[in-house]
């Protein structure tokens, strides 16, 4: 009965957002404010990181001794029962693709407003296998990076790497074990479009960090220039 009436409580959810496009993005409770995408309390709460003004951030740390960053950063940081978390849910599960484009063009004005990051030459998702492309609709990395691109004005790729395997889900693996769960899944499909370039990595969260380091791995197989990676997220 629970599962049922929570089911019934998911659907009634969804349909108030359709027919009233205009609440907040994150909480999808309140009406937005004007000129923003937020609700008042979302917007004083949302949980934005320093990445974009500080080089040696919890993203750069966490790759270092792993892969080569020329810089990493997350636009928010990802806590469980969150906003972040429920709007990286829509975006990911329920086709709220508003969320990646919301956050891709945030994401690109401060990435210009930055000192530290270096306009790079292309700009690559990290790419899902295809079954679960046709099964979402869309890879919610490219959204989020085309989004980038736009405010940017940075050439947008996607079939740079393509993920040919499908893998099992990564929750509740050991950094250790998601590493070797994705080390041999992805395939280079363009070294000449990144050969001499810096590639920016687009994702929507970086938890242990094992699929962007093995799509950096994997990109350092050709003689890319420089790599940076820019999440929606990061859970660290």
């Amino acid at each position: 009965m629970k599962q049922k009436m929570s089911h019934i409580k998911t659907s009634m959810h969804d349909l108030w957002h359709t027919l009233f496009p205009d609440l907040c993005l994150a909480c999808l409770k309140m009406p937005k404010t004007r000129d923003a995408y937020f609700c008042i309390e979302c917007l004083h709460d949302m949980p934005y990181t320093d990445h974009f003004i500080i080089k040696d951030n919890n993203v750069t740390r966490h790759f270092k001794g792993r892969i080569s960053l020329h810089h990493g950063a997350a636009l928010l940081r990802y806590r469980e029962e969150s906003i972040v978390q429920n709007m990286l849910h829509g975006l990911k599960y329920k086709k709220r693709k508003e969320v990646g484009e919301v956050m891709g063009a945030i994401a690109g004005s401060k990435f210009l407003d930055s000192s530290i990051f270096l306009r790079p030459d292309i700009i690559v998702p990290v790419p899902v296998h295809h079954k679960k492309v046709l099964r979402r609709g869309y890879n919610q990395s490219t959204i989020f990076g085309y989004a980038v691109s736009e405010q940017i004005g940075v050439p947008f790729v996607e079939d740079v790497l393509t993920k040919v395997v499908e893998t099992k889900s990564q929750t509740g693996k050991s950094r250790t074990a998601r590493v070797a769960n994705v080390e041999e899944v992805f395939v280079l499909n363009k070294p000449a479009d990144i050969s001499g370039k810096h590639v920016l990595l687009v994702d929507d969260v970086v938890t242990t960090g094992a699929t962007i380091e093995a799509c950096c791995l994997k990109m350092q197989e050709t003689n890319v220039s420089k790599i940076s990676v820019l999440t929606i997220a990061a859970a660290l």
